[in-house]
């Protein structure tokens, strides 16, 4: 997947930055605006967005009076023009007479998103993260993956070799002691005392609120809604494997999500630290910063819990996937194979930038929108 025939143009409607505590971060969006700069295409927005460097007036989504959404080929939204700024449909978005494709990013937690609601079926596409096997989705639905910005990408350049590295799990979940996805509760309660003898576990977290007041760190940790953080990419640096867990289990029945019931079930086997293998909400930034980093993904196995993206990792390879019904198994291949942590630190990396960085993602992302163009 190295080019594209696309020659048009792609309109994005977009919310105005607001105070960094308010501020959404639409980042399955920045992944393919900064895709469509490497490959030169323009990407045109409803305002000027998301500031490339702190002394400069250059945007990766750039408005201009001239464009319109008519003059496009294809047209974005992401979830945050819903549940950020609680906006409603554009006007005249869907009109009949319209010759572009309409397309909605839906990166957004719950087991019920906007996605789901009956007039969202209009759009052609929706690409969505967090899909899962065993679910039944709405046919405009299409499995989707946070992926790795230039952001990132930018921080983690320049990596050292996993043996420079402390052999050690980073721990980073914040608030560890109220913890929401019931995942991570069963990890810190079983997987963390039985890992750390082949693996010590090392809980290093940065706040929130711990910026570097450098102008371009400044401005990203402001734009990203503070989740952009200089000696959090150190750290994935400093260690050689992440835990990058997260996510709810879920009853196999319904097999709808977004329904009150399985809502309900999936409340229940929270409260009562029951697992199942089937896992909700579970794609997160950390997992594709630390394959990025050539730091170790320790994480629930794909396969078992049904995890599903369009190009899918290998375990054991590309990262170490964890049955949290047999934790034991992976703690002793672990200990027995030392050296299969610099393996899939080299592996895992070249397999999330060849398929997950702007470029690919965005060529696959156009292939897919170009079957109705």
């Amino acid at each position: 997947m190295q080019s594209t025939n696309f020659s048009g143009k792609i309109y994005f409607y977009c919310i105005p930055p607001d105070i960094p505590e308010k501020t959404g971060y639409p980042h399955t969006m920045i992944c393919l605006g900064d895709g469509l700069k490497a490959l030169g295409i323009d990407a045109y927005a409803n305002i000027n967005y998301w500031r490339l460097a702190p002394d400069t007036e250059e945007y990766l989504f750039r408005y201009d009076p001239e464009i319109t959404p008519d003059d496009c080929s294809i047209v974005v939204l992401n979830q945050d023009w819903f549940r950020v700024a609680d906006k409603p449909f554009p006007q005249h978005l869907f009109h009949p007479n319209r010759k572009y494709i309409t397309v909605y990013l839906d990166s957004d937690d719950g087991s019920k998103t906007h996605a789901y609601n009956p007039e969202f079926r209009q759009f052609d596409f929706i690409f969505k993260v967090c899909c899962n096997r065993y679910f039944k989705y709405p046919d405009n639905i299409r499995p989707w993956a946070q992926g790795i910005s230039s952001r990132m990408l930018r921080e983690l350049e320049n990596i050292p070799p996993i043996q420079a590295r402390k052999r050690q799990l980073l721990v980073n979940f914040r608030e560890p002691h109220k913890i929401k996805h019931s995942v991570r509760r069963i990890v810190r309660k079983e997987l963390l005392p039985q890992i750390n003898a082949a693996l010590p576990v090392n809980n290093v977290v940065e706040g929130l609120d711990n910026f570097s007041t450098e102008p371009y760190h400044y401005m990203h940790w402001s734009q990203t809604g503070r989740r952009h953080s200089p000696g959090y990419f150190q750290s994935l640096k400093d260690y050689a494997a992440c835990a990058c867990f997260g996510g709810f289990f879920v009853t196999p029945i319904p097999r709808d999500p977004s329904t009150a019931t399985s809502r309900l079930l999936k409340k229940i086997l929270s409260k009562l630290e029951w697992k199942s293998n089937r896992i909700t909400d579970w794609d997160n930034w950390r997992y594709w910063e630390s394959l990025a980093a050539g730091c170790v993904s320790v994480r629930e196995d794909f396969d078992k819990y049904g995890f599903m993206i369009p190009v899918m990792p290998e375990n054991w390879r590309h990262y170490i996937g964890i049955d949290l019904s047999n934790i034991k198994l992976a703690v002793d291949r672990i200990a027995s194979e030392p050296e299969i942590l610099e393996k899939i630190s080299i592996e895992g990396r070249q397999w999330a930038l060849e398929n997950y960085s702007p470029v690919p993602t965005t060529l696959r992302f156009l292939n897919t929108v170009s079957e109705k163009l």
